[in-house]
């Protein structure tokens, strides 16, 4: 037996096999009989067939289906929810509740109802009690199945019919949502594509999966629309994916559900006695290696062996810590594999290894016969247990044992080191080298101060230029100024004579200067800053003059920059730096240093020449260069005496250089950097650092002072520092960014702390740079003050980690470790390896690693989350070759229940095989119930796909296993696996190597979650995800349940009971810590207790959400504890949530100083991504009445740490303890009802969220309702609520209101009741919901809010797109409510959909009844008189009020000037699928007033093709639901329950017009028809259902008043618009065509042909609302048949048409055959004339629907139409037989019985006229009758009757009669009260019978009161002898006077 049939006892997959055995079950279990009953039901006569109960709803019953099928759509909360993709094809059987989401059965067929209206709404919420309990019993029999193996499968397959009989589908409710559901709205969660690196959290546009914000729009990468493949496809998918590796033999990477289960083989003992049991060396030989059953072997191979295969089917037992390495290509286990190790763990302790090998693949033979098993292709490296044990005990779960992970407590942090030698261009020199002569001291510098004189010898000024000394000044002076090149000029021959430059060094100048303008004021701008212009700025030049013949003279200028150049007649410093390279110094015989370009007539004076080598001054100091790798950054100890920039440097010096200036401040001289004249972000301070002090695991402090002048806006700028690495490429690092700040503030401090990596690595000196933000060429550079810029060391790296004594207890020196990350990837963990343990007295022991590590997060920096060390590995090794290829060895228990596996501290290595099914490192495949296995304390490392995958099993202990370096997902748990204990498991490091285009199909392992979780069922307590590539857990319960291999199996585990889920922990997750979707178990037993819970969750460092809820309907978090995440906790589409004792807290200062500059790794990775606490929806997701009903209730809550957003998120655009989604304002407002209870907000800033920013996301009217009034900023209140700060909020309450930060406003002592009103968009933009307190006489304006995307969204009829909302939130008291305009005229937005939201959770709230809405008064008959706005092409400029029903596209309904009817202006609309339409909302006020009462649709349209050419697949003739031709559908808004108001479902009303025939595909066509006007809150109309890609062209729409007529109830009866208007079709895909000079006289006729069965032929709509109860409808047509048909027969094959009524009131559905062919006479063209008279009931006075048709002719036959007549006979009581004389032949008359007589029209009594003959009659009871008025019939009234009768026999010859044999006449009463009654009357006169003439009858009588009471009365002239004919003539029956 196999396991997976196990699966499908839980409920029986369906396929198309047995799709008819299950619709059949459904029809029998709803109570519509048998589905195949295709028996017709005869209405013989004028039989009235009246269905209530189980036919409600139904109008016709159909030929082609059993059950007439109500087409109504109903969706709770429509408006939120999005229009579903639907199925598409020529004959697809789409009912009308598909279209909005709900479930269309297979096997059911939808019947064509014309004009259905809806009577009332679907099932109510009672019905559902029994889905709950049978789900209820489904999860315990799954898990009994589970727990009981083969056994329990086969005592539960008693249910199997049970439960895939569809049980449940006969009562599902409004909440249960359908597949098409699932697919729009979670298959986001199921179907996962790529990453897009350019996700925006808070843009659902450019985020394809679940991403940093708000997570809804997963879709498969080619359909964007949230469609999803089926189950079905992806496995097929799958099939063909790996078809070429099932032709090779079975492949275990295939399809296994085809194969048995294994079981202990029958020849081994139950326990084995190893005993003396010879070794394992004496079965091997030189191929496999073969254990044989029942016999145990002891392994006794030396410490390496190789054999070609090994085959356990006995025992093998390993001693105990035996060492041995055996490298084979397989491990088969059916017997039994014993091994263990007891000893401390290292490598040095390395017992036994088993090395899986080769890379072919390997065949497996059962040793006892399984069923589709023989052989089995198991591939490359297995390690395969099928039907075996396992016993491997290599880490025993026994006291003092330790544990295999641990938190780190604390670091201890390795010396600083100190490189040697120091080298490069940072190093610091004393003495200036290669000196001509050694003997000769030469200084460093030339300092010329003029404190003693002027050497005049070297000193010159040009000719003409005059040079003084000022002796008290001690400075140089230069006068008479005449010429640019007039200046000071320094011979430098003779210095550089003395003392040689050094070859590329790099000298200093520093030269101080001041220039004396006689033109300017002191202090003035100098003309070289004025004009910016190298000719008018100084400049420094020098000349190097070579030997005669050796070269030329040539100059080298510096010129002296503005932004350098000092005010006039003020000293400034101007400093430069000069090298000689080789060509300068070579046969160079002098040197000059001139200073020129001055204006003429200044004057210069010069204090100071300074040239010299840097000094130590400008390098790190030798001694210790790491300390502090800025030299000189608070400018304070410069070279050039202390003004010179060197090393600091410019990157433009055509613009700025590096400028030290001094300020005073408090009395003391402070010297600083300043940079001015900038032109870019990059113009800053620049400087080189020392590469060699960037160690791996250092930790610097950057810091810096900055502030800056000239510009006001404020500026933001970042620390960067770039190079060249070894690894890593040109790093452009940035350790340090610096909030926003303004020239105000004056100083800012800005640091922060980096940690070294390998982006720091660098090969030579990096750059340091600092770039602004903020800054362009329009806001202009400012100019920039730097002072005491520093980059100090902090720490060293870690050397050892101190951890729990007990923890490590078996961790020893050579054991590997791995450090979970401290960042928000996983890729930042780390794996070193164990030097030494040493025990500290506190018990605990510190790990010395060989290699130091980047410093971690510990529990002593971090109390309860720091990192997380463990040790891996193990004694025991399973180990997958090295092939060089993703493909390791992997160990799998097979189709193997009942047996307990024991792997315990075992090592993995290499194992697993990346992208192929069913290879991973651990896998337990569809085993049931294993209890007792153990699956603990191993380490994966380096998988290559997944860490322990379980499918399929139950009762498993996964515990304390560690997963590191894993590719895929870590630990895996399929749908169907139960009841596994899953414990203090540690995945860490996941990695990305699988992607969309490498998955395994089916399968989602792109993802690389650290815990990929998809049942329920099991228990998940004390495990920690430390770097998912995606999510650290990802909990998802999908829709479907999929078994083995990905077949689907019935059940939906979503709405299961969840296991415990607590005490787990998330970090360093590159996107969610964990999430959790999909939880709907509050729909399965509607109890608030019984709900998923998740208890004590951690997450923190995740670099996008800590928690993410998506569909977590009713969800508890209790107690948890959150940190550093973007978001902490995000709740979706999620509502019912309670958020109890929790910890909140945004970036800590102690991870942004570890962040590095890898922007991956910081939070706010992208710039629009906001950082909250929580993040929550403002709009309910849900709307049902069985839902929660409440968006989120939070309790004892602390937040803080979000008050920092200028200093920790800089790169964010907001930090709010509390934040709103973007995209989920469904609404238009805020009404997710959200309350607080002793919950802390710490916030520097007094927000508590952002009001304003809330409102620009669509929730203007927030309201919080604070219990206890916690969130009081003033501690006062008791309670309240926190609401938007708005008039229209506030303005109700006084003084109880006080605002709040974040444009928020706190009304202390109140409750608040909401309701909301839902208006249409268009034309309301200027109006406001005036709400008046009527006890205090005081208004407010609430403005009205819309959901704002683009036009396709404003203009879309559902999700309240194009809705405009005005919401109010009150205390209790007596409110009016009316819409007023700008001028406060009360106006009608066109509907107001009134809603409440459930009361808070406090009391004194507004409720419904409260308020009274105000409405314009209506002047109907005009006002109504067409509802159509916008309908004529005329006058129209635009689309608007036009709404569509398509979701996708942006462009929708469009004007096209000159293309309507007459050259008007038609509206377009570009369609793809035939459910979508151009729609237009009605007045509601009209639609109140109209009610009930009949209305005409006309529409015109053109229909196109994509390329605009007329469509060419229009086919009215085709039912609606086939989709090709267009149809008008009214969908209303009803409420649920009215006496509250808060729910709202849509129905639909299909098919109320149609395309009139006949059609002409390239001109306009006529869409038409009548209906009674429904109401509701909201009702629109909408022309859908044209084929997919028919894009429409509307005009001249109008819906007017369609008055009912007694004279012409049918309308266009002789076909006299010459087409089919007001015509129609019933049932079937029937051909209607209008035949011109086809009909009577050359008339028209309609024809219906193509008819698939008996009554389906041309109908028509009546409005009938004038005829009253008891009046009298004569119908009349004319009428015939393709083929000559027998009037007088049943016959199916034979018969002819009648005319039948139908009408439709209420749940009374009533079929009256009210018309016959009488007579066999038809006229000269073969038309028959049927008629007859209808006394209208009760039941049909002014019917929901009534309609008239032609049934009956063999449905082979085309039937033809014309003349046809409905009129009200008026009461004529002095006359009660209509047609007397019978001068209008057989009208009003019919016989008896259809097939047991016939009639003929013959020549009248008198030798003219008309008579009528009975004859072929069988019976006496034969003849003839007329229904009469019965209202005639009053108690005691007299009337005579008269006639003239004949009697003849079959030759016709005149037969004699006396008394009784002759004709009589009979009065039938029939509806009355007590029965039946006949009263016959026999001729009073007494006169001769002549048989040869006609012979007058006449009889008096008195109404009695017996036939008065009937409701219907009527005439028979019968009981003549059968084998005569009766001949009739002259019949009247008057009253006496």
């Amino acid at each position: 037996m196999k396991f997976q049939n196990a699966i499908l006892a839980i409920a029986t997959a369906f396929s198309g096999a047995n799709n008819n055995m299950v619709d059949a079950k459904l029809w029998n279990l709803r109570g519509f009989g048998n589905a195949n009953n295709n028996n017709e039901v005869m209405m013989k006569n004028d039989e009235v067939i009246n269905h209530s109960g189980s036919l409600v709803g139904e109008e016709l019953p159909s030929p082609s289906a059993n059950m007439g099928e109500l087409f109504l759509s109903e969706q709770q909360g429509e408006r939120r929810l999005p229009k579903k993709k639907k199925d598409k094809g020529d004959d697809e059987v789409e009912g009308a509740s598909k279209k909005k989401g709900d479930k269309k059965k297979k096997g059911q067929k939808e019947q064509k109802i014309g004009d259905a209206i809806l009577e009332g709404a679907p099932g109510d919420a009672a019905a559902k009690a029994g889905c709950d309990e049978l789900e209820d019993d489904v999860v315990d029999q799954f898990r009994r199945i589970l727990k009981k193996g083969e056994n329990g499968v086969k005592k539960s397959k008693a249910n199997k019919e049970d439960v895939s009989s569809g049980l449940c589908d006969s009562c599902t409710t409004s909440e249960e949502r359908t597949e098409a559901d699932i697919v729009a709205s979670h298959i986001d969660i199921m179907v996962e594509v790529p990453d897009d690196p350019t996700c925006d959290p808070d843009d659902k546009e450019s985020c394809i999966e679940t991403g940093a914000g708000d997570d809804d729009t997963l879709t498969p990468p080619e359909e964007g629309e949230g469609a999803s493949p089926s189950e079905e496809g992806e496995v097929g998918a799958e099939f063909e994916a790996t078809s070429r590796q099932l032709m090779d033999g079975r492949r275990l990477t295939g399809n296994t559900n085809q194969i048995g289960q294994f079981a202990p083989l029958s020849c081994n003992p139950v326990e084995f006695d190893c005993t003396g049991a010879a070794g394992l060396s004496t079965v091997v030989g030189g191929g496999p290696v073969v254990v044989p059953c029942g016999t145990c072997l002891v392994y006794d191979l030396g410490d390496e062996a190789t054999i070609g295969g090994l085959h356990i089917i006995g025992k093998l037992l390993v001693p105990t810590n035996y060492k041995s390495t055996l490298s084979t290509p397989y491990v088969f286990v059916q017997g039994e594999l014993e091994m263990s190790d007891n000893q401390p763990i290292s490598e040095d302790n390395t017992s036994m290894k088993i090395v899986l090998t080769g890379n072919t693949d390997v065949m497996f033979t059962p040793h006892e016969p399984v069923a589709g098993a023989a052989p089995l292709n198991v591939g490359e490296k297995p390690f395969l247990v099928a039907g075996g044990k396992l016993n491997i005990r290599g880490w025993d779960d026994v006291e003092g044992s330790g544990t295999t992970w641990t938190p780190i407590l604390a670091m201890a942090e390795a010396d600083r080191l100190h490189p040697d030698p120091i080298v490069g261009e940072t190093a610091a020199r004393t003495a200036l080298p290669h000196l001509s002569n050694p003997t000769i001291t030469c200084p460093n510098k030339v300092v010329h101060d003029f404190e003693g004189g002027v050497d005049f010898s070297v000193w010159k000024g040009g000719d003409g230029n005059v040079l003084s000394y000022d002796e008290a000044s001690g400075t140089l002076t230069a006068t008479n100024l005449r010429r640019d090149w007039q200046g000071f000029r320094l011979d430098f021959t003779k210095f550089t004579k003395d003392c040689p430059l050094t070859q590329d060094a790099t000298y200093l100048v520093t030269i101080r200067l001041k220039i004396e303008d006689p033109t300017l004021e002191d202090g003035a701008v100098s003309i070289c800053e004025t004009n910016n212009h190298p000719d008018h700025c100084p400049k420094l030049g020098r000349s190097i003059i070579k030997a005669e013949g050796k070269g030329w003279l040539y100059d080298d200028k510096v010129r002296l920059l503005p932004s350098s150049i000092g005010r006039n007649n003020e000293w400034f410093t101007f400093a430069t730096e000069w090298t000689w390279d080789e060509n300068d110094l070579t046969d160079t015989v002098a040197q000059v240093f001139y200073l020129e370009n001055f204006k003429p007539g200044q004057i210069l004076h010069m204090d100071e020449f300074q040239f010299e080598l840097p000094s130590s001054k400008s390098y790190a100091p030798v001694e210790d260069p790491c300390l502090e790798l800025v030299v000189n950054g608070d400018a304070e100890n410069a070279d050039g005496r202390g003004w010179h920039h060197y090393p600091m440097w410019s990157g433009r010096t055509d613009r700025f250089i590096p400028t030290i200036l001094e300020e005073t401040v408090d009395g003391a001289v402070n010297k600083y950097w300043h940079i001015e004249n900038r032109v870019w972000v990059g113009d800053s301070l620049r400087f080189h650092v020392n590469h060699q002090c960037f160690i791996r695991g250092y930790k610097y402090t950057i810091s810096l002072r900055a502030r800056f002048t000239g510009k006001t806006h404020p500026v933001r700028y970042w620390f960067e520092i770039k190079g060249d690495t070894a690894t890593k490429g040109y790093r452009y690092n940035k350790p340090l960014s610096c909030p926003s700040q303004s020239a105000a503030d004056g100083w800012v401090t800005c640091s922060g702390d980096f940690v070294v990596d390998e982006h720091y690595e660098f090969t030579s000196s990096p750059e340091i740079i600092l770039v602004t933000q903020d800054e362009n060429d329009s806001t202009g550079y400012v100019d920039w003050d730097f002072d005491d810029v520093s980059i100090k060391f902090k720490s060293g790296p870690a050397a050892g980690l101190e951890v729990g004594g007990s923890d490590a207890a078996r961790w020893a020196v050579n054991s590997d470790v791995h450090i979970t990350s401290s960042t928000l990837h996983g890729q930042d963990a780390q794996d070193g390896r164990v030097k030494a343990v040493s025990q500290k007295a506190n018990g605990n022991v510190v790990l010395e690693l060989e290699n130091p590590i980047t410093p971690v997060f510990s529990e002593k920096e971090t109390p309860g989350y720091g990192v997380e060390i463990a040790v891996t590995s193990r004694n025991i090794k399973i180990i997958g070759e090295d092939d060089g290829t993703y493909n390791g060895g992997y160990l799998q228990v097979f189709h193997t229940p009942g047996v307990a596996q024991v792997i315990e501290g075992v090592e993995f290595f290499n194992m697993g095989q990346t992208s192929r099914k069913n290879r991973f490192a651990i896998q337990l495949l569809y085993n049931g119930n294993v209890e007792g296995t153990s699956i603990s304390s191993n380490s994966i490392r380096q998988s290559n796909m997944r860490c322990i995958s379980v499918d399929g099993t139950a009762n498993a202990t996964i515990a304390s296993n560690v997963g590191a370096g894993i590719t895929g997902h870590c630990f895996y748990f399929d749908r169907v696996s139960a009841d596994n204990m899953v414990i203090d498991n540690l995945a860490s490091n996941i990695n990305n190597r699988i992607n969309w285009n490498n998955r395994i199909n089916g399968w989602d392992d792109y993802d690389a979650d650290g815990f990929s979780i998809w049942s329920p069922f099991n228990h998940f307590i004390g495990n920690v995800a430390a770097g998912g590539h995606k999510r650290g857990f990802r909990y998802y319960l999908d829709y479907w349940t999929l078994g083995e291999d990905l077949i689907k199996v019935d059940g939906i585990v979503r709405r299961s009971p969840m296991g415990t889920f607590k005490d787990n922990k998330a970090h360093s997750n590159f996107r969610q810590g964990f999430l959790l979707a999909d939880f709907e178990q509050f729909f399965q037993f509607r109890d608030p207790e019984n709900v998923p819970v998740f208890e004590n969750l951690s997450a923190y460092r995740n670099r996008e959400q800590g928690i993410y809820s998506y569909n977590c309907v009713y969800c508890k978090f209790i107690r948890g504890f959150l940190s550093d995440n973007q978001k902490g906790i995000e709740i979706r589409r999620s509502d019912g949530i309670t958020l109890q004792d929790f910890v909140i807290q945004g970036q800590t200062e102690l991870f942004k100083n570890y962040v590095t500059d890898n922007n991956s790794h910081k939070l706010c990775g992208h710039s629009s991504w906001t950082s909250e606490g929580i993040h929550m929806m403002g709009t309910l997701w849900r709307l049902g009445d069985q839902d929660p009903g409440f968006g989120l209730r939070v309790k004892n809550v602390v937040l803080s740490g979000f008050d920092k957003e200028k200093e920790y998120y800089d790169n964010c655009p907001s930090t709010e303890p509390i934040g709103f989604s973007t995209d989920t304002h469904y609404g238009g407002h805020f009404d997710y009802k959200t309350s607080f209870e002793n919950v802390t907000v710490d916030d520097g800033r007094d927000i508590i969220l952002d009001g304003c920013r809330a409102a620009s996301y669509g929730y203007p009217d927030i309201a919080f309702n604070d219990i206890d009034g916690s969130l009081d900023p003033d501690k006062s209140a008791s309670n309240g609520f926190l609401v938007t700060d708005q008039p229209y909020m506030t303005g109700l309450f006084g003084d109880s209101c006080k605002s709040t930060a974040g444009c928020m406003s706190y009304c202390a002592e109140i409750c608040l009741g909401m309701v909301t009103f839902f208006t249409e968009r268009f034309g309301t933009e200027n109006y406001k919901l005036k709400v008046t307190d009527t006890a205090s006489g005081l208004s407010i304006d609430i403005p009205g809010n819309v959901r704002t995307y683009n036009e396709r969204w404003n203009t879309y009829a559902y999700d309240g797109g194009a809705e405009r909302t005005f919401a109010a939130s009150l205390p209790a008291g007596n409110y009016t409510a009316a819409f007023v305009d700008e001028f406060g005229n009360t106006v009608w937005p066109t509907y107001a959909e009134e809603q409440w939201a459930q009361a808070a959770d406090c009391s004194g709230g507004v409720s419904i009844g409260d308020i009274t809405v105000i409405k314009p008064a209506l002047d109907a008959a005009t006002e109504c008189a067409d509802m159509i706005r916008n309908g004529d092409s005329a006058n129209r400029t635009e689309v608007t009020p036009w709404l569509h029903t398509k979701w996708y596209g942006e462009i929708v309904n469009e004007l096209k000037p000159g293309e309507g009817i007459g050259g008007g202006n038609a509206i377009a609309m570009d369609r793809t699928y035939h459910w979508t339409g151009i729609a237009q909302n009605l007045n509601s006020m009209c639609t109140d007033a109209r009610e009930g009462e009949w209305y005409e649709f006309s529409a015109w349209m053109k229909m196109t093709d994509a390329n605009g050419n007329p469509s060419t697949n229009i086919d009215p003739n085709r039912e609606w639901w086939r989709n090709q031709a267009p149809i008008m559908t009214i969908t209303d808004r009803q409420y649920r329950d009215v006496s509250t108001k808060q729910h709202l479902y849509n129905a639909e009303h299909r098919n109320l017009a149609a395309l009139a025939r006949p059609y002409n595909n390239d001109e306009w066509g006529h869409i038409h028809g009548i209906f009674k006007m429904p109401t509701s809150p909201r009702l629109w109309f909408e022309l859908e259902r044209a084929p997919d890609n028919v894009k429409f062209l509307l005009d001249n729409a109008s819906l007017t008043p369609l008055t009912c007529n007694r004279d012409g109830l049918v309308r266009n009866g002789n076909l006299e618009t010459n087409d089919s208007l007001y015509w129609d079709t019933y049932g079937g895909d029937l051909v209607l065509e209008v035949l011109h000079g086809a009909g009577p006289n050359g008339g028209h006729a309609l024809r219906s042909s193509s008819r698939n069965w008996y009554d389906q032929t041309q109908s028509q709509a009546l409005n009938i609302d004038c005829v009253n109860a008891g009046d009298r409808i004569a119908f009349s047509a004319k009428i015939k048949t393709s083929t000559s048909c027998n009037i007088y027969s049943w016959d199916v094959n034979q018969r002819c048409n009648d005319l039948q009524l139908f009408t439709k009131k209420g749940n009374v559905h009533e079929y009256h055959r009210a018309g016959y062919i009488t007579a066999d006479t038809p006229d000269v063209d073969g038309w028959h004339h049927v008629h007859g008279i209808h006394v209208h009931s009760e039941n049909g006075e002014k019917p929901d629907l009534a309609r008239i048709y032609f049934p009956d002719a063999n449905h082979n036959w085309d039937v033809y139409t014309a003349d046809v007549k409905a009129y009200v006979l008026e009461q004529n009581c002095q006359a009660l037989v209509m047609n007397p004389d019978m001068e209008e032949k057989d009208l009003y008359w019919t016989y008896t019985d259809k097939d047991r007589s016939k009639v003929k029209v013959i020549t009248g009594s008198g030798g003219s006229g008309h008579a009528l003959r009975l004859y072929d009659r069988d019976h006496s009871w034969r003849g003839l009758r007329q229904v009469l008025d019965p209202r005639c019939f009053v108690p005691g009234e007299e009337f005579t009757i008269y006639a003239k009768f004949r009697i003849t026999d079959a030759s016709l010859a005149g037969v004699a009669c006396e008394g009784t044999q002759c004709p009589s006449v009979v009065l039938y009463g029939k509806k009355c009260p007590s029965g039946d009654v006949r009263e016959k009357y026999w001729n009073a006169l007494d006169m001769p019978w002549d048989p040869e003439g006609w012979n007058n009858y006449e009889a008096t009588f008195a109404v009695s009161d017996e036939i008065a009471a009937c409701g219907s009365v009527e005439l028979y002239i019968h009981e003549v002898n059968a084998i005569w004919n009766i001949e009739i003539d002259d019949v009247q029956i008057n009253a006496i006077v």
